[in-house]
C-alpha cells in the first residue's frame, strides 16, 4: 500500500499525513497482492473523517478501466462514504495475464480479496463495505453479494446476468462462427500463439477487426477512455467464453443485503427480463429501478444523476444522515 506523488498529482496538494488532495478529495493509490498478481487502485476518503469510515468498491462496464470513473468520486465523498476504483486483472494498472481477458468468476474471487484488504485497513469501517458496478461491474457485484456475507450492500447498473441469454444476442450461423473463433484461438494459445482479440467498442469497418459493440451511445459514452493511457480497446476473444459461462440468477436466493437494482426498459445489451427474473428472485431487502431505453442510452443521458443516487441510497443504508 502507497501513496503515489508521480502520477495525476497536477492541481494536487500535500497535507502532513502524506496523502494527495485534489479538488477537496483525499486519496490513496493502493494495491493488493492477490492470487499471485497485485490488483491496484485509488482509494477516495471523505475530507476531515475522524474515523474508521464506509466504503464502497466500485467497477464499470467490460474492458474498462478504474482511471475512467474517478470522475465520480465526489458523488461517494460527498455523502461521507470512502470508495475504492481498481483495474480487474489483466486490465489497466493491475497485473496479470493474459492482458485484456474477462473473467466474471475470477473477477469475484479477487473482489472478495479486495474486501479482506480493505477490511484490514485502519480508515475502513469493515462492517459497511458496499459493492457497486455498471454492466460487467454489476454482474460481478451481484456475484460478490450473493457469496460473501461482508457484503453490506449492491448496486447493479443495467448487469448482464445469464450467460446462455447472452450466447441468444446471437444469431445461430453467427455464434457457431464466434464458437470456432474461440475453440481454434484455444488451440492456439495451447501452441504458444498470442491470444486472438477483438475490438472493443467502436464502428465497424471493412476490413477492420470484428467489434464487439458498435451502438452509437455506447461509442459516446465511452469516449473519455481513448485519452487515458492504461486502457485499450481490446477485448481476448476467450472472454466471451467466461462470460457465456456465468449464471448470476444461481446466487439470486443467497443475497442478503440491501439491493438497489438500476435496469433500462428496453435493455437488449443485457438483456432486461433476466434481471428482472433475478430481482424476484432476490429474498431480501431490495429497490428496482427502470429507466426508459437501452443500456448505453440511460448511461449516457443519466450517468450522473443514477451515480448520485446510488450513493445516497448506499448512505443511507449505512446510516449515514447525508444519505437522508
Amino acid at each position: 500500500m502507497f501513496c503515489n506523488y508521480g502520477q495525476h498529482v497536477a492541481e494536487a496538494r500535500f497535507t502532513p499525513d502524506g496523502c494527495c488532495h485534489r479538488e477537496k478529495r483525499m486519496f490513496k493509490d493502493i494495491e493488493f497482492p492477490v492470487s499471485g498478481t497485485v490488483l491496484r487502485g485509488r482509494l477516495f476518503l471523505p475530507e476531515n473523517t475522524t474515523g474508521p469510515v464506509p466504503v464502497v468498491i466500485a467497477h464499470s462496464g467490460i474492458g474498462s478501466v478504474a482511471e475512467g470513473i474517478h470522475r465520480d468520486a465526489p458523488h461517494y465523498t460527498g455523502v461521507g462514504l470512502g470508495v475504492l476504483f481498481y483495474d480487474h486483472r489483466g486490465y489497466g494498472l493491475s497485473g496479470g495475464e493474459p492482458r485484456q481477458l474477462v473473467d466474471p468468476w475470477q473477477f469475484g474471487r479477487d473482489l472478495r480479496d479486495v474486501i479482506t484488504h480493505l477490511s484490514l485497513r485502519p480508515e475502513i469501517d469493515a462492517s459497511r463495505i458496499a459493492v457497486w458496478g455498471i454492466s460487467l461491474g454489476g454482474q460481478v457485484a451481484l456475484f460478490v453479494a450473493g457469496t460473501d456475507r461482508r457484503v453490506g450492500a449492491v448496486v447493479a447498473l443495467v448487469p448482464p446476468v445469464s450467460g446462455f441469454s447472452a450466447r441468444k444476442l446471437f444469431a445461430p450461423e453467427a455464434l457457431k462462427r464466434l464458437e470456432d473463433a474461440i475453440y481454434a484461438d484455444r488451440d492456439a494459445q495451447m501452441r504458444g500463439e498470442p491470444p486472438v482479440t477483438l475490438q472493443v467498442i467502436g464502428e465497424q469497418k471493412p476490413g477492420g477487426p470484428p467489434v464487439m459493440f458498435t451502438d452509437p451511445s455506447g461509442i459516446e459514452f465511452t469516449k473519455h477512455y481513448n485519452d487515458i493511457p492504461s486502457f485499450r480497446n481490446e477485448l481476448a476473444i476467450a472472454s466471451l467464453d467466461r462470460l457465456f459461462e456465468m449464471e448470476t440468477p444461481a446466487y439470486a436466493e443467497r443475497i442478503k443485503a440491501p439491493l438497489l437494482l438500476v435496469l433500462a426498459s428496453q435493455d437488449t445489451v443485457a438483456p432486461v427480463e433476466d434481471a428482472r427474473k433475478m430481482f424476484e428472485m432476490v429474498p431480501g431487502e431490495k429497490e428496482l429501478l427502470e429507466y426508459p431505453g437501452q443500456h448505453y442510452g440511460i448511461l449516457l443521458d443519466r450517468y450522473p444523476e443514477i451515480v448520485a443516487l446510488s450513493a445516497r441510497w448506499i448512505a443511507k443504508k449505512f446510516g449515514l444522515e447525508a444519505g437522508e
